[in-house]
């Protein structure tokens, strides 16, 4: 139909409706909303009782939208004609019939027979002459429904409508794009510390890539110092919460009493020194995401809360009656074999199994061998920006050597370590730390030592390394906080 028959039939009231139609479709950006209020729209202006929207996709044609008048999507909806809906793609012009089992064209259709179809008005969806689908309104109890005013009106509905899909697939084909570019970066070490073009770590980002837009718990297990916060930020930061806060909290760290404070908040007078509200990390968290490192370390009573929070998504503040609904995603680490800890009791099955729904095993630096000229220099490049450093060859073939049991954390110190013990831009074997000089990996153990004294020695030599930094030492060493307090204390070790 011409563009100026079409503004001869549509009337004033028409255009205006028009105009109104216009503003609320531009300002849907989501495409399965927006044809959902396009079908709504269509069957509500032109007084139809049901109404279709198919749109192209590749060779097939599929039914995106089938709806009432009430707004409910239509159980069958394969009950429709299928020759008027062959007729207006393959000539891309609309039809109108009043009553389409006396109409000529269409009386002896098997489909117009059998569902008894009346009034039908379907016209093109085309955008840049390419036919992307068809609208389709009818009615099965009255004939009549339609004149030519409600075909040029859907017509130029249609038009509109036809434009604001291709753009809200166009918005949706660049954010996939930069998602999937988003991802390559990544791939390639380009986002903050995530760097590996081993197979290793592509399989993980691959995985990231598939977790990142959904709502499911993720579980990233692996040892201390191999990544699994940054991991976790980077699932955040490319799914739709990254507006929203990343919230985390290190489970090994706290005692049972503070660590559930800590996690729920409490009320004022909750218990003594609880002097005013307090909020929760887990609700400052709302609608972003909460990450739960080492899990494995919470006691089995705040196992017990976190489980009813996963269950039914709200909490209870200490000393408060009252609950409050969240929406916060859950990402938890654990250096432990969770599988393990369930069978020994210390870690419930329920919770396990409702954390580990994806679960990301993070690997080890010496499985990943391939990574490490790559982060040996962008810790170059990060630790001294100001000077071009390089590392000789057999420097480098030392630390890919190198068994790295505290993995990339430790790699990152024995770099600040060589940038500050090289007397020039270019680093040595010498220059590297005792250990990895060292024929043996652990030069600090002598023969004839106990048990005990090599563990004193190990915590000694950890804790001195990282400049007294207990939490650290606790990573790399793979125990908790706790236990490395009570090692220290039991030792005699000072730091």
């Amino acid at each position: 139909m011409k563009k100026d028959t079409i503004e001869k039939l549509i009337k004033k009231d028409a255009l205006l409706s028009l105009y109104h139609v216009s503003k609320i479709l531009n300002a849907i950006t989501n495409l399965d909303t927006l044809l959902g209020k396009i079908m709504d729209l269509a069957i509500k202006t032109t007084n139809a009782e049901r109404g279709f929207l198919m749109l192209r996709e590749g060779n097939d044609l599929e039914i995106k939208v089938a709806r009432n008048i009430d707004k409910k999507n239509i159980k069958k909806p394969s009950m429709l004609s299928r020759t008027i809906i062959d007729k207006v793609l393959s000539s891309k012009k609309p039809i109108l019939t009043s009553n389409a089992l006396r109409d000529p064209r269409f009386s002896k259709s098997d489909s117009v027979i059998m569902f008894k179809i009346l009034s039908i008005l379907a016209v093109p969806l085309v955008s840049r002459a390419h036919s992307l689908g068809l609208l389709y309104v009818d009615a099965r109890t009255q004939k009549n429904i339609f004149d030519k005013s409600s075909l040029a009106y859907l017509s130029a509905f249609a038009n509109l409508a036809a434009i604001a899909i291709e753009n809200a697939r166009l918005r949706n084909s660049l954010s996939n794009e930069n998602v999937r570019l988003k991802v390559q970066v990544r791939l390639s070490g380009g986002y903050e510390d995530i760097i590996g073009n081993s197979t290793e770590m592509k399989k993980v980002m691959q995985l990231v890539k598939k977790v990142m837009d959904k709502e499911v718990p993720v579980l990233l297990q692996g040892e201390s110092g191999t990544g699994k916060e940054l991991i976790a930020r980077t699932i955040h930061e490319l799914g739709p919460r990254s507006k929203y806060k990343f919230v985390a909290q290190y489970c090994g760290a706290l005692p049972e009493t503070l660590l559930e404070s800590e996690l729920f908040g409490y009320k004022k007078g909750a218990f003594t020194g609880a002097e005013t509200d307090k909020m929760g990390l887990l609700e400052d968290a709302n609608n972003g995401t909460f990450f739960l490192d080492e899990i494995g370390e919470v006691p089995l009573s705040t196992q017990t809360k976190l489980l009813r929070f996963l269950e039914e998504g709200t909490i209870r503040r200490l000393g408060d009656n009252k609950e409050k609904k969240l929406n916060v995603r859950i990402i938890s680490a654990s250096n432990k074999t969770l599988d393990a800890e369930v069978l020994k009791g210390n870690f419930r099955d329920d919770l396990f199994y409702r954390l580990k729904v994806v679960k990301i095993i993070i690997p080890p630096l010496r499985k990943r061998r391939q990574d490490i000229p790559l982060l040996v220099n962008y810790f170059l490049k990060q630790i001294e920006p100001s000077r071009d450093i390089t590392m000789t060859r057999e420097a480098m073939k030392r630390l890919v050597d190198y068994s790295w049991p505290g993995n990339i954390r430790e790699l990152q110190n024995a770099i600040s370590y060589a940038t500050v013990m090289s007397n020039s831009n270019r680093i040595g074997v010498d220059d590297l730390p005792p250990e990895i000089i060292s024929k043996t990996p652990f030069p600090h153990i002598k023969y004839g030592m106990s048990i005990s004294e090599m563990e004193k020695a190990l915590i000694k030599v950890t804790i001195e390394r990282l400049a007294g930094n207990r939490k650290e030492a606790a990573r790399i060493l793979g125990i908790s906080l706790r236990t490395l307090h009570n090692k220290i204390k039991e030792y005699g070790v000072k730091g």
